[in-house]
């Protein structure tokens, strides 16, 4: 459990393990989890890869500032992080929701450190009205409901267990309040258009029955990314991370491998 600040009164809470000698990969949670969301991830991944987590601004241990934040300064604090432990180059993003939208924008300001991405289940771009759905549904619940609301919309199957550990993902760490301020980071992100100059190969998963980020956003992605490879798993949810984990393993675990000699 280490801490890297960013600036003045920010501390980002992140985690580094499996194997030192792999290649890189970098996990990025989604909007209202943290680092934790990828344990069904890690075992399939440590013994190949070195991993960093972390916990978004606003999200699980790092610093819920009380000032409005926004995906400028997710990505700011990635590469601050990824600068203060020195991994810099042929880097293996791994994005789900949120978090591939930050690895877009890593990955157009950032070509040459990074060799592949996968942007699972996420848009290049948000909605005024998306934003007000999600702020009127936090608004409008406790907290408890509204965290299990998040298994109940976006994992299929739909499972007690999972669904009780994304709930207290959110709960034990964040607040009505904290919550509303992470959706509000959204507003305006709109990457598309700049997704053409991007040469990064790049995979992108998304459950054909998710709700959340649907089908059509990933196509969009797709269409805009010139070297992207659009896999539709069927049967899953918004969650795939967790209602579909196998299936999501194994092709980030064989994307990275493909042209790669090892």
């Amino acid at each position: 459990m280490e801490y890297y600040s960013p600036e003045k009164n920010i501390e980002i809470y992140y985690q580094i393990s499996g194997n030192e000698n792999g290649p890189k990969m970098v996990l990025i949670h989604g909007l209202f989890l943290n680092s934790d969301c990828w344990k069904f991830q890690l075992p399939a991944f440590e013994s190949k890869h070195h991993i960093l987590r972390f916990d978004l601004r606003g999200h699980g241990r790092s610093t819920k500032p009380k000032k409005r934040f926004t995906i400028r300064n997710y990505v700011d604090d990635m590469f601050g992080l990824l600068n203060h432990i020195n991994w810099t180059n042929e880097l293996y993003l791994v994005g789900h929701s949120l978090g591939g939208m930050i690895a877009l924008v890593y990955g157009l300001e950032n070509p040459s450190q990074v060799s592949k991405m996968v942007v699972a289940d996420s848009f290049c771009f948000i909605s005024q009205e998306a934003i007000t759905d999600v702020l009127g549904r936090i608004n409008n619940s406790k907290l408890e409901k509204f965290a299990v609301g998040i298994s109940v919309r976006g994992m299929v199957p739909y499972d007690d267990e999972k669904a009780e550990f994304v709930a207290k993902i959110v709960t034990d760490h964040m607040t009505k309040k904290d919550c509303l301020q992470a959706t509000a980071a959204s507003a305006g992100f709109n990457i598309c258009e700049n997704l053409k100059s991007l040469s990064i190969p790049v995979l992108i998963p998304v459950g054909k029955k998710d709700i959340t980020t649907p089908v059509w956003a990933s196509e969009m992605i797709h269409e805009w990314l010139p070297q992207s490879k659009l896999t539709i798993i069927p049967d899953a949810g918004h969650l795939i991370i967790l209602d579909h984990p196998d299936e999501f393993n194994d092709l980030v675990l064989s994307f990275w491998k493909k042209d790669k000699k090892q």
